[in-house]
């Protein structure tokens, strides 16, 4: 699969595993947040490609490579790409992943779009 073609859970799944977070086996207390600082991730609070607090940190880092690759993928224009204007914090994140993993993403039969807790 491609990563621009991951999304919702899935592409939050893809996204801890980028960024090397193990999944929290207990699930968080009823309105607890996500710690950054513990290298630890449950779906159930760490929604990186909807919330800029999860996801703005990882960028911070990778900024110039994560711009390289989505130049790549619509043009050196991307940011006009109306596609890209209407939810830019999830192509960011799918741009996290193809940089961390490539743009072909190995299929997974133990992941599919509401169970990416799975692993």
């Amino acid at each position: 699969m491609h990563a621009k073609m991951i999304d919702g859970s899935l592409l939050d799944f893809w996204v801890a595993k980028a960024a090397g977070l193990k999944l929290r086996e207990q699930a968080p207390a009823e309105g607890e947040r996500h710690d950054p600082e513990s290298g630890l991730w449950h779906p159930e609070n760490f929604h990186p490609s909807r919330d800029w607090t999860h996801g703005g940190p990882l960028l911070a880092g990778e900024w110039f490579a994560v711009e390289d690759i989505l130049a790549e993928w619509f043009s050196p224009d991307w940011s006009y790409v109306p596609a890209f204007r209407e939810d830019p914090l999830k192509w960011f994140m799918r741009a996290y992943v193809s940089l961390q993993y490539g743009d072909m993403l190995e299929e997974r039969d133990d992941i599919e779009e509401g169970d990416a807790a799975a692993s």
